[in-house]
């Protein structure tokens, strides 16, 4: 405990008795009561409470009925922390944030306690983000922001955090030296140098239909691949005139005409000649000889070709077998 004229009374730093003009005597209770001497300034008999400074009872209430995406959505909206998808302070910063709302839930903090530990954990956070606070300078102010929860000396007055028990000023203290203090250079890095920016840029071609003045492509052809505007989209080609033929003509022509034609149309008579008659039987041995050869030499090719990969497939099995026998 400080007083103006730099007089520092810790109530677990030392059982001696206090030297000077402090008195000391103990109370009905058996704790150690501190006295300070006559001239000294005198110390404030309530210290401020460190409950609802940054979030109120009503924000506390909420928080504690959140999940943690909606806790997250509620931090950025009420620290301004809009850019934490591309900024990484911010980013940082709601993510240490939510993290210590959840972990009051966790230990199911009322919403005096959760607004009290909120009030401690944004106090650091502050001296390394804005203040750049030394590692040594920030646990003192921790220190401070502990003292008075239940005192050795009852003297000693509360720093403002009186609704939290040891056992749960324990745990805070862990909390911030695993969260916080162990990571003091990463966070003192981070917010000391300036985030690099990258800017991506994308181009984007469009193709853009063509003057209605000019016959392609039509307004349909858009992003429809060729077949399909061909096959149905596309204008169908006209359709080719009919040749006029010999028959359509005669159906024109007069019956007298039509006699004429049919005349003119017959083929020549052709004389019955006996081919085979001229045949000796050697020529027509000779004819199937050379027919069957033909007929036949690609079924001999086939067959061939099969026995050889059958031979093949035999005589790699027979080699197998003489493998394993040498082996065994």
């Amino acid at each position: 405990m400080a007083t103006k004229s730099n007089t520092k009374v810790s109530g677990k730093s030392s059982k001696t008795p206090l030297s000077g003009n402090n008195l000391s005597k103990t109370d009905a209770k058996g704790k150690k009561t501190v006295t300070i001497a006559d001239g000294e300034d005198e110390v404030d008999d309530q210290a401020e409470s460190f409950a609802y400074k940054i979030l109120s009872q009503e924000q506390c209430t909420e928080l504690l009925s959140l999940e943690v995406t909606d806790i997250q959505k509620k931090l950025c909206e009420t620290f301004s922390l809009s850019n934490y998808r591309t900024h990484l302070q911010d980013a940082a910063t709601l993510d240490y944030y939510t993290s210590a709302i959840w972990w009051g839930k966790q230990q199911s903090f009322t919403p005096q306690q959760l607004s009290g530990f909120f009030t401690v954990v944004h106090t650091l956070f502050t001296n390394v983000k804005d203040q750049h606070l030394h590692l040594v300078d920030n646990l003192k102010e921790m220190q401070k922001m502990l003292r008075g929860i239940e005192p050795e000396y009852s003297d000693v007055k509360s720093a403002g955090l009186d609704f939290f028990n040891l056992q749960q000023a324990k745990s805070i203290s862990e909390y911030m030296f695993t969260s916080l203090f162990q990571h003091y250079k990463l966070f003192e890095f981070m917010f000391s140098h300036t985030q690099a920016e990258e800017i991506i840029g994308t181009d984007l071609e469009i193709e853009v239909a063509k003057p209605a003045a000019l016959p392609f492509p039509p307004p349909l052809d858009e992003g429809v691949e060729e077949s399909l505007f061909t096959a149905y989209i596309a204008t169908p080609p006209p359709s080719p005139e009919p040749e006029v033929t010999e028959e359509a003509d005669i159906l024109h022509l007069e019956p007298s005409e039509v006699d004429d034609s049919a005349k003119m149309s017959e083929p020549p008579p052709v004389e019955d000649i006996d081919a085979f008659s001229e045949l000796t039987p050697q020529d027509v041995i000779e004819v199937v000889e050379s027919v069957t050869k033909e007929l036949m030499s690609g079924l001999q090719l086939d067959i061939a070709a099969k026995l050889r990969e059958k031979e093949n497939n035999l005589i790699q099995k027979i080699n197998k077998v003489h493998r394993v026998a040498e082996t065994t």
